[in-house]
């Protein structure tokens, strides 16, 4: 039998939610470019909550705090909790990885690297480099990857991988330089494995999709602030904030698709040139 595709049950479906780019600060009342992210992150929450009767895990998937304030994490977890459902978070550079793990003392399962749903393997990436706004994954992580694929490939495991920094174009050259680096150790190893459906990101405040050798690439969009898809420069984009929904089926397919707050405007300085 060929180990590297998985066994199938089409009876099994999972239902994953990514909530990305929160950038919550200290004080609620605080504006990230004019918009109120604690008011973004609370009308997703409750979206979240109107359109999804089960879930099987939330994916958070970095730049939860804006200015890196214990308080923000504190109160993103307390939102996130509300949800009552398995979560994984990984930081995005906005992040501070200390802060992130003390809101989540009484939940420490959620930083775990890797969860299973079925025949189904999620494999979590940290892609952060202090003090920068590009992404990188460090060796420690590549093999982590590496490793974990191994493992899944050798159980049957179809498999989603989770990442904060974009590891594929996307059409704005002001992000360029705020991508993932090492795409090249990123996806050599990628695409040495079949058994892999998916890659989900953040840091792209925006929804994107490709398919790249029969992978799905996908951007979510923020709970906060949105950028303009297809801009050389920094530019906010009028769409609201959401979250992006997957159906990981038993027969290894996905079923994936965005969700914004309708009927709500939010305060925006559309004249901003960067934060």
């Amino acid at each position: 039998m060929d180990k590297s595709l998985p066994k199938t049950n089409i009876t099994e479906s999972y239902r994953v939610i990514q909530i990305t780019d929160s950038h919550l600060f200290a004080d609620e009342s605080m504006a990230l470019v004019g918009m109120n992210c604690q008011e973004g992150l609370e009308d997703v929450i409750e979206l979240v909550k109107e359109h999804e009767e089960a879930i099987d895990c939330i994916l958070c998937t970095g730049d939860i705090a804006q200015d890196a304030s214990q308080a923000a994490y504190n109160r993103f977890a307390a939102q996130i909790n509300t949800l009552d459902a398995p979560q994984l978070w990984i930081p995005g550079n906005h992040d501070i990885i200390a802060s992130m793990e003390q809101a989540l003392s009484n939940k420490k399962e959620a930083l775990e690297k890797t969860l299973r749903l079925g025949n189904w393997g999620i494999i979590m990436l940290n892609s952060c480099v202090e003090g920068h706004i590009y992404g990188m994954l460090s060796e420690q992580e590549l093999e982590h990857l590496r490793t974990e694929l191994e493992v899944m490939q050798s159980e049957g495991l179809y498999v989603l991988v989770a990442i904060h920094h974009n590891p594929v174009p996307v059409n704005a050259e002001w992000l360029q330089n705020h991508s993932l680096q090492n795409t090249d150790g990123f996806f050599d190893i990628i695409d040495g494995y079949q058994n892999i459906r998916a890659v989900v990101f953040g840091h792209i405040h925006q929804d994107f999709k490709i398919s790249r050798n029969k992978v799905l690439m996908l951007g979510a969009p923020s709970t906060s602030i949105q950028f303009h898809p297809e801009h050389d420069y920094f530019s906010l984009d009028k769409e609201n904030p959401g979250y992006r929904w997957l159906s990981l089926h038993g027969d290894g397919t996905v079923g994936t698709g965005v969700r914004r707050v309708v009927g709500k405007k939010y305060k925006l300085d559309l004249s901003s040139k960067g934060y």
